[in-house]
């Protein structure tokens, strides 16, 4: 739903048959923006996607669309039942309760009723903070509803303002945002372009989500389709969604395509995200998080952690190293920038394991296992490594180099310089 100022709502709801969505100046449906109700053109975009023959003899599908505009008074009674507290929503400067610089523990990419999650904020929001996490992104579907229950969020997580700009030819996560992008205009070709620059814009952050997963008709847009996409524009991409082994995400793939990326001298931060719609999925084992090293807890140094490639993703393992160049500097953090000579002698400890594991590691055309590790804590020191472009570390389940992924670090860079790839 779109008035004369630009959005006020997007419905993502799958499983009901009829949906009455309403609007006023001081409260909204679900997935719907409060706000003054001005005069002038509004319109209905119906998006359609995933129609399929059930089986029914009409194979075809229809629908009923009503507008209507009411007095206040009868507004109010429909507005009674929608459960929503009123339009609040701190900016990125919002103070919180933050430590010294440390690696801080999150989620990326999760939804809730806002969109078409059966979970509530509160929920989503009460569960995290039992499972440790230090900041959340709720990722609600083209819609920014959401940031309207920041308030009442608790000091002991960070709120990361996101949204899921989903599109018939990809998903991208953005994060930092204050209002919800527009993609109306998108098209074959240009509309990711559109879309990176509204998001930058706002000082936010752009990932390409899930890129090798399932499209049409499993999942509209969930495949990467665009065309002509400039990805030095594009901050991040998740290389892990949900658990690593699910074949509908080809998380496998996706990690193939971020290596291809590093190979053309890009530098897109590899993130992951549970994409978790429920309170069921939150209790799956095998989820991964994101670690973040940033200044603090806020989230303008979370997305500054993102943003410089300091982020290692695991299911829990810890994953540290110090690797010393052949000019005597050293590197300690993912994101690093090493000589471009590329030899290095690396020290690497894996901590809070708690199955056997192999510890590989990986550069530009190859990769090299550096050993097995046990349960609990490992400590490995390799002389004489020599890496090309980049290099960074996988932890995988026994002893295979395809084993299932437990922790994976950002690379550390080898030389100067960023490419360009357009394809």
């Amino acid at each position: 739903l779109f008035g004369p100022d630009g959005f006020r709502g997007a419905a993502a709801v799958m499983a009901r048959s009829d949906q009455e969505i309403t609007i006023s100046d001081s409260a909204a449906s679900l997935g719907s923006v409060a706000g003054p109700i001005p005069a002038g053109s509004w319109s209905i975009n119906v998006d359609s996607g995933e129609i399929l023959n059930d089986g029914a003899e009409t194979g075809h599908l229809t629908y009923h669309l009503e507008a209507t505009a009411r007095t206040a008074a009868s507004l109010e009674r429909a507005l009674s039942a929608s459960r929503q507290a009123p339009s609040l929503s701190p900016g990125a400067d919002d103070p919180r309760p933050s430590d010294a610089a440390r690696w801080y523990r999150g989620d990326l990419h999760s939804h809730t009723v806002h969109s078409d999650g059966t979970i509530t904020v509160e929920d989503r929001v009460r569960g995290a903070v039992e499972r440790g996490m230090d900041f959340l992104a709720i990722t609600d579907h083209n819609t920014v509803s959401h940031h309207r229950e920041l308030d009442g969020w608790p000091d002991a997580i960070t709120p990361i303002r996101g949204s899921e700009v989903t599109t018939f030819h990809g998903h991208i996560n953005c994060w930092g945002l204050r209002e919800a992008i527009d993609w109306r205009d998108d098209d074959r070709g240009g509309g990711a372009a559109v879309i990176v620059d509204r998001v930058h814009r706002q000082g936010a952050l752009a990932s390409i989500n899930h890129p090798n997963a399932f499209g049409d008709p499993w999942c509209t847009g969930c495949h990467w389709d665009f065309a002509q996409v400039d990805f030095a524009t594009i901050d991040a991409i998740e290389v892990w969604n949900g658990r690593w082994a699910i074949p509908e995400t080809d998380n496998l793939g996706a990690l193939a395509f971020w290596t291809e990326l590093l190979d053309a001298g890009l530098r897109l931060t590899a993130v992951s995200g549970t994409d978790s719609h429920s309170t069921e999925e939150d209790q799956y084992l095998g989820l991964p998080m994101n670690y973040v090293h940033a200044a603090d807890r806020s989230e303008a140094s979370i997305l500054d952690g993102i943003r410089r490639g300091r982020v290692f993703l695991s299911l829990g393992p810890i994953l540290s190293f110090q690797a010393r160049g052949s000019d005597g500097n050293t590197a300690t953090f993912p994101g690093d920038q090493m000589r471009a000579d590329g030899s290095l002698d690396l020290t690497v400890t894996v901590d809070r394991l708690d199955v056997p594991a192999t510890l590989w590691f990986a550069t530009s055309g190859s990769r090299i296992e550096l050993g097995p590790c046990a349960a609990g804590r490992t400590e490995r020191t390799h002389e004489g490594l020599a890496a090309a472009t980049w290099w960074r570390l996988e932890l995988r389940d026994g002893s295979a180099v395809n084993g299932d992924l437990l922790a994976l670090t950002n690379p550390v860079y080898v030389g100067e310089g960023r490419g360009e790839l357009v394809e």
